[in-house]
């Protein structure tokens, strides 16, 4: 039995360290593409009049860095993915391998929705709405790059993490944890806090809340429906 623990540790250690050099191999390539994501990331900015700051003589560097680093993980994901699955599989039954391949791709899918929501509808919105109200206050916006990241990338991964709820709760149908009829009992509850969720995911600001609460309650809604139809056949 120990032996088997070791051997089981061992093989962990190996793949942890074939991701560790996937993730620095495409965080390099990466790199010399960092300049591009910065231009499509700054493409929802308000003004076209107006440019970003920086504070810090590295500052723009570290956020090109922090653009390698985002890219490297994304287009490490395959190997990542690949790395997981051949560690968990062995113990899988098969009802549980099929789950956990529909898991990955619906889930993949619906990140990517729910950040391109935000992209191209979400953030474009927030941003010219702190920049107007700003100016109608008699306040000159000047936004640093970092914080302008930081409020880009925090709105795309909150929103992709969000719409990963009808895959959960459907999965939690699924393996019958829960029940539909459960779920709507609890309606009232699930309501209050995906609102907590979207205030805890958004910047503090009543808009940006909304922006990210409505779909919530949306997706929440289309997936007790599906739960519905699923758990009675």
């Amino acid at each position: 039995m120990e032996m088997s623990v070791w051997n089981h540790l061992d093989e962990l250690r190996s793949r942890l360290i074939r991701i560790v050099i996937a993730l620095s191999v495409t965080t390099t390539l990466a790199f010399f593409g960092s300049d591009w994501m910065l231009a499509c990331l700054l493409k929802p900015f308000p003004s076209v009049h107006a440019t970003l700051t920086s504070l810090q003589p590295a500052g723009v560097f570290m956020q090109s860095m922090r653009l390698a680093l985002i890219g490297g993980v994304v287009l490490a994901l395959p190997v990542l993915v690949y790395q997981i699955w051949q560690f968990i599989s062995p113990g899988l039954a098969p009802r549980e391998i099929k789950a956990f391949v529909m898991s990955l791709y619906f889930g993949t899918l619906l990140f990517l929705i729910g950040a391109c929501f935000a992209y191209f509808l979400v953030v474009p919105q927030a941003l010219s709405f702190f920049w107007n109200y700003s100016r109608n206050l008699g306040v000159t916006p000047s936004w640093t790059i970092e914080n302008y990241l930081n409020f880009v990338l925090m709105f795309l991964l909150s929103f992709g993490i969000a719409f990963e709820l009808p895959l959960v709760l459907i999965l939690l149908v699924r393996f019958k944890i829960i029940s539909p009829s459960f779920i709507s009992s609890k309606r009232p509850h699930i309501i209050v806090t995906l609102a907590i969720v979207a205030a805890i995911l958004t910047p503090p600001d009543v808009i940006s809340q909304l922006m990210l609460g409505i779909p919530l309650w949306l997706l929440f809604e289309i997936s007790l429906y599906v739960s519905k139809l699923m758990y009675k056949e």
